[in-house]
């Protein structure tokens, strides 16, 4: 979903949307584009959680900021990547940077299987230029990408968290830590 108050914007994203089309009712194509039409379903899908998005984001922040409190006041041997000044953040996902030298596959499985934490969702497991379809932007300069992706995991977050949940996150983390696993 694209908000804008941008009438140029919303020109440009509704030619992508119908496949370059410039218009609905005619079959020119201006632009390359695919189709990127809501289906029908879809569409009451994003009006529903719409219509809750305040709430929605406000959990998120609720969870986050026991997160951000918990890593203030201990040190679990994770950093946090904290928004941008001066930004809203809905906490879509809630990273953090695990330190050299920890295995990240075996932290993540030992969290599940002995915890019941899932950390998933590291969509940016792998730089762009490692996925084959952008391999052609591949070159020197983004071992700093390598790195930052290769040592991130992101900690449970989603709206119908419970305080519960976030507290058998960060115990799950603080034995990690004692064990040896976040050194």
């Amino acid at each position: 979903m694209i908000v804008t108050d941008d009438d140029e914007m919303a020109r440009e994203a509704r030619i992508y949307r119908d496949q370059g089309k410039a218009s609905f009712h005619e079959n020119l194509h201006v632009r390359l584009g695919s189709n990127w039409r809501l289906s029908e379903p879809h569409a009451i899908i994003g009006l529903r959680h719409h219509s809750h998005l305040e709430q929605m984001v406000a959990d998120r922040r609720q969870w986050a900021a026991m997160y951000d409190a918990a890593f203030a006041a201990r040190d679990y041997g994770l950093t946090p990547i904290a928004p941008p000044a001066n930004c809203y953040a809905n906490y879509y996902k809630y990273p953090v940077m695990l330190r050299d030298g920890v295995d990240r596959a075996a932290l993540k499985r030992w969290l599940r299987e002995t915890h019941g934490v899932i950390c998933a969702g590291e969509v940016y497991e792998k730089p762009l230029h490692q996925h084959p379809a952008l391999a052609m932007l591949a070159g020197p300069g983004l071992e700093q990408a390598e790195y930052l992706c290769a040592r991130h995991i992101c900690l449970p977050m989603f709206a119908s968290m419970t305080s519960a949940e976030v507290q058998r996150v960060l115990n799950a983390l603080a034995a990690a830590q004692t064990l040896g696993m976040l050194a």
